[in-house]
Formats: C-alpha cells, sequence, structure tokens
C-alpha cells in the first residue's frame, strides 16, 4: 500500500538490497490474515481485486480520506514497480495490529508496514516507510570501488521502478567516492542530472540557518537561551516575546506553527528581500502548547529565527546567507531562493498530488521561494562542500557544531530519531547521522553527516517524498557500516 493511501508517513533512515531467501508467514490474527491477502495480490496486481479488497477491509474514515478506487490504483502501480514484497519479519503482533519487515522483490527497498484495525476490524491507519535493512545483509566488501557498484545498481533499479528521479552523492571529506543518477532533470528534454544540477531542497535548508544562528553564537553576539523579546521587544504576541527561547524554535518546541500556506501570491510571485517581512503572518499567532513542553514541526520557527539573524547582523537573510555561508564553503552553484528566477541548471520538480489530492500521473509541480525555513536552492556538489565546511569548522567551531548536533530532548520523534537545533539525529547501526531531509511537491530532499567519520551523503530528488528514502537510504546504510568497519 502506497504511503499516501493510509495515513501516516514517517522517513527514517534506510534501505539496501537484498537477495530473496524465505519469506515469513503472517499469524492467523485477523489483521494478519488482512495483509496475507493484500501481499498474495501485490505479488499478481490486478485492479479490479485490489479495488475489491479495499472496499472490504478499510474503515469507513479512511476511505473518506481517499476513496477506495483512488487507492487501489495507487497500489497497483506500487505493486507492479516493485513485483510485490517478500516478508522478512514480523516485528510485532497483537490482535488489532501487526508491524512487519519487508522487501520489495525488484527494487531490494526495505520498508517497515503496519496496520491497525478498528473495532469493526477495518484498517483505519497504516504506515508504510522506508528503514534499514538487517545489517548482516550488507555487502561484505565496502571499497570504495564495491560501494561505487552497490550504488551505481540500486539506483538503477529504483529509478526503473519509478521511485527516484534525482542523484545520490557519497563523499569522503570534500572528495565524491560514488555518485549515481536516475530520471531526468527534465521529462521534455531528457536532460541529465549530475552533481552540478540545482535543485530545490525544501526544509533541508534549514541547516542554514542553523549554521548562521551558531555562528552568531560563536561571535558571543547570542544564546540559545535569548528570550525572543530580547531581538524584537515589540513581538506582538506576549507569550512568543516572554516565554520563546531561540533554541525552542530550532527545537520546534516553541509551540509556533507555520506560515508556509500563508504566503501571499505576491510573494511566491515577486519574491521576499528579508526574513522579517515574513513576520506579519505569523506573529500574532498563540502558541499551540505552552512553550519548551512539547515538540510540532514549525516552519514559522525557523522563519523568525532567519528574522534574528538579521537583527543582530544587520544583513538581509539571504545576503547573509551568501555572504557567510555559500561563500566560506565553496558553495558556487548555491542560492538563497528568496526571489524566483529560471535557470538551466535547475531541475523540474515533478508531483502526484494535484489540488483535490493525490493524482495518478506525474506533472510539473509549482515553484517555491526560499525561506529560512527551508527553499534555498543547491546541488549534490555544493551539499558535500556545506557538510565538511561543517565538519572541519570552516563555517561554526567545532564545539558549536556538537551543540547543534547534540540531542535536545529525549523522545523519539516524527522525524525518524532525535532532534538538534535544526537538525536530525539518528543511530545507523551504532552510528550517528545528522543532517536534515525536505519534503515539499516535487521535492524530496535529505542531507546525512556521519559523525566521527570523513562520510557525507547527499540525495537530491526532483519528486515527491519518499523519493530520497527510495534512492539514498541505503547509501546511508553502506556508509554507516563503512564507518563503523573503520575502513
Amino acid at each position: 500500500m502506497n504511503v499516501k493511501k493510509l495515513a501516516v508517513f514517517v522517513v527514517l533512515f534506510g534501505a539496501a538490497a537484498s537477495a530473496e531467501t524465505t519469506s515469513a508467514t503472517l499469524p492467523e490474527t485477523k489483521p494478519g490474515q488482512i495483509m496475507t491477502a493484500w501481499f498474495k495480490l501485490c505479488d499478481a496486481p490486478d485492479l479490479k481485486a485490489l479495488t475489491n479488497w479495499t472496499s472490504q477491509n478499510l474503515s469507513e474514515r479512511a476511505l473518506k480520506r481517499f476513496p477506495a478506487e483512488g487507492r487501489a490504483q495507487d497500489d497497483y502501480d506500487e505493486c507492479t514497480a516493485t513485483s510485490g514484497y517478500r516478508i522478512a519479519k514480523v516485528t510485532r503482533s497483537e490482535s488489532k495490529s501487526i508491524e512487519m519487515l519487508v522487501v520489495g522483490r525488484k527494487t531490494g527497498i526495505w520498508s517497515n508496514y503496519s496496520i491497525e484495525l478498528n473495532d469493526q476490524d477495518k484498517i483505519d491507519r497504516a504506515r508504510f516507510f522506508p528503514t534499514t535493512p538487517p545489517e548482516e545483509s550488507l555487502p561484505k566488501h565496502l571499497s570504495d570501488e564495491a560501494i561505487a557498484r552497490e550504488l551505481t545498481s540500486h539506483i538503477a533499479k529504483a529509478s526503473q521502478a519509478g521511485l527516484f528521479s534525482g542523484i545520490v552523492s557519497i563523499a569522503r571529506g570534500t572528495k565524491t567516492i560514488a555518485s549515481a543518477a536516475g530520471g531526468y532533470a527534465n521529462h521534455t528534454s531528457k536532460t541529465p542530472i549530475t552533481g552540478s544540477t540545482q535543485f530545490t531542497l525544501g526544509s533541508l535548508g534549514k541547516m542554514f540557518t542553523a549554521a548562521a544562528i551558531g555562528q552568531l553564537v560563536d561571535q558571543k553576539k547570542i544564546s540559545f537561551d535569548d528570550a525572543i523579546g530580547k531581538f524584537f521587544p515589540d513581538y506582538p504576541n506576549q507569550t512568543v516575546r516572554e516565554k520563546v527561547t531561540l533554541g525552542m524554535l530550532l527545537t520546534h518546541t516553541s509551540g509556533m506553527g507555520d506560515f508556509l500556506g500563508k504566503r501571499t501570491p505576491d510573494m511566491m510571485k515577486n519574491g521576499v528581500k528579508r526574513a522579517s517581512d515574513f513576520m506579519p503572518l505569523y506573529d500574532k499567532d498563540e502558541p499551540q502548547f505552552a512553550p519548551g513542553s512539547n515538540r510540532a514541526y514549525s516552519n514559522a520557527g525557523l522563519a523568525l529565527a532567519g528574522a534574528i539573524v538579521e537583527k543582530v547582523s544587520g544583513e538581509a537573510y539571504p545576503d547573509y546567507i551568501r555572504k557567510h555561508i555559500f561563500e566560506p564553503a565553496g558553495m558556487t552553484n548555491s542560492d538563497p531562493n528568496n526571489i524566483p528566477h529560471r535557470d538551466p541548471r535547475m531541475v523540474t520538480p515533478y508531483t502526484k498530488f494535484g489540488p483535490t489530492g493525490p493524482a495518478k500521473y506525474w506533472r510539473e509541480a509549482e515553484a517555491d521561494i526560499g525561506s529560512p525555513a527551508g527553499g534555498a536552492i543547491s546541488t549534490a556538489d555544493d551539499l558535500v562542500k556545506f557538510a565538511d565546511a561543517l565538519r572541519t569548522g570552516k563555517l561554526v567551531s567545532r564545539a558549536t557544531f556538537e551543540e547543534l548536533a547534540k540531542p535536545r530532548g529525549g523522545e523519539t520523534t516524527a522525524f525518524g530519531g532525535k532532534y538538534g537545533y535544526a537538525m536530525e539525529i539518528k543511530e545507523v547501526y551504532g552510528q550517528t547521522a545528522v543532517g536534515h531531509g525536505g519534503g515539499f511537491p516535487g521535492v524530496s530532499t535529505h542531507l546525512y553527516i556521519i559523525l566521527n567519520s570523513p562520510y557525507t551523503v547527499v540525495v537530491l530528488a526532483n519528486q515527491d517524498p519518499p523519493a530520497d528514502a527510495n534512492g539514498g537510504l541505503y547509501a546511508l546504510g553502506l556508509m554507516a557500516e563503512r564507518a563503523k568497519r573503520k575502513n
């Protein structure tokens, strides 16, 4: 079942190729019986049969969110692309729920799959997300040459199945040791994708804001514990002004919400010159919860952090990022994207989301504009340089980078692990990877920095999530394992 069909989609780190082995048998519980029937249909997809299964097994609430015909069509497309799934392991089984580790027969992409039934034994919730394979299934040899072969093979499979259009690059320091691309920068012209092809990054760009804040902390101009009122004494919302700290903005614990949907047609057409120009879209909003008491993803919080960069530095946020992030890192093909523009180096973003929901065919997505919350433009080659500049102290001090990459709060989050200051944090085979992902119609990206190693993985896709997971998380698994083996 496609992630679009049934509710919550969470991207976790991981993916890998796998040799075919014996499938696990699902238990004789109601969830096990329901999924046994679905996997059998997926092995030999038939649209009418999948539509009947969907109508019979989904709850009324789930079908209202997305009718049976559309869900079945997604299932049919997915099962055709993957040639079905092998059930590797049942990881949890209860009377009303089941969770399984599965792998695409043709793609080799590993995923976690779970469903929950309501009181009428109908599927009310489902989760489907790429994940790491069993560590023992990884290749025995992980030389540069072997990694390049593995990556090329994996991207070819994912691309041929229509599950990835973009590029994955693996680097040691600033040297790219493996890179593979699939799909096209533009479908019509069949423009190839390279390390210098420009992609919109989505929320991956939050890392630029974190680095900017880190620089000002290094200069002792600000502290992560500073209240918003220190920078904006007249900030309209009193709770935010007095109770929210800079650190809360970066950890999504401020209680602030979103602002992207409030951007005006003029902003989207002509751009925004300063981060502070976004403030009227959210500065009167009351927090969703007491600041610091919970966590909820907040683009408005990162936008406000960018406005603080402006206030303290005296420079417009886009100018600051160009001068103090892109230039010292050597990112010559990157842009804050605050003013819409066309460039022959840029990909065309493609989405299957239409005005009324998921659609059957790919279409060109609407262009985004950049802000401190994301949307900047960069390339695989430039992001390798950015990661190395962060790691080596070129952008922020090593001590501050450690602060940015330190987990804030012990709970597991919807980011697929823990969270620092505008950085996702995840343990992979005992190794720690930090970075950030971005997801938007036609945008699916991720940057991974494996700590205590020189390795970086960049994943850029010009189609909907979870394209980045489908294409790049196997590379993350390879490099986490290589870092663990110290070779």
